[in-house]
């Protein structure tokens, strides 16, 4: 079995500038090229593991945000970064706009399902895996998975209550830091 690093999106890799619905409001926060290619000399797969409303509110198709995750791949490699070996996304809120999408799930963070469905589809070992995220609803879903934890300290951090599920303000994850950067030297220990 595989390591692998499962990170959150915006905060994490890009700027959280909210609904991101294509690649003009992408911009790569200024040290992921470098901490993907570290990730992938430590012998890390990379997969991202997001929740995106943008669906659920009708702002962005999942075809949509598949191709914009291709675009972002083809950035973070022409900023001279190694590209991301996967996607995987909920377009689900329990108060979605599109009807569809309307519901409580088991792959919106907090929960795990992502984590999960990526960890068997690439026969991952997530005992030697790492979660990293911005937003308390990572860390638990990284934790319920049997993954390591890493807080990438980002404005959205502090806030307990994310997507109306208030989480106990003292779920910390095992390490906290300021940069994905600074994670991979954690992560190497």
């Amino acid at each position: 079995m595989e390591k692998a690093v499962f990170l959150d999106r915006d905060g994490v890799i890009n700027e959280d500038v909210g609904y991101a619905k294509s690649i003009a409001d992408i911009k790569i926060l200024p040290d992921v090229p470098q901490a993907l290619i570290k990730i992938k000399e430590q012998g890390y797969k990379i997969f991202v593991i997001t929740n995106q409303a943008v669906i659920s509110r009708g702002y962005a198709t999942k075809d949509d945000i598949k191709k914009l995750h291709e675009q972002m791949n083809a950035l973070i490699v022409q900023q001279g970064g190694v590209p991301i070996d996967g996607f995987y996304l909920c377009p689900h809120h329990p108060n979605a706009d599109i009807v569809q999408y309307r519901k409580v799930c088991e792959c919106r963070k907090p929960a795990h399902g992502l984590i999960l469905q990526a960890a068997k589809e690439n026969l991952i070992d997530l005992k030697n895996s790492w979660m990293l995220g911005d937003r308390v609803s990572d860390i638990v879903a990284g934790k319920n998975a049997g993954c390591k934890t890493i807080l990438v300290r980002s404005p959205q951090s502090e806030h307990v209550t994310v997507s109306g599920i208030t989480f106990d303000k003292n779920t910390k994850a095992d390490y906290e830091v300021n940069t994905l950067l600074e994670a991979v030297d954690i992560m190497s220990l």
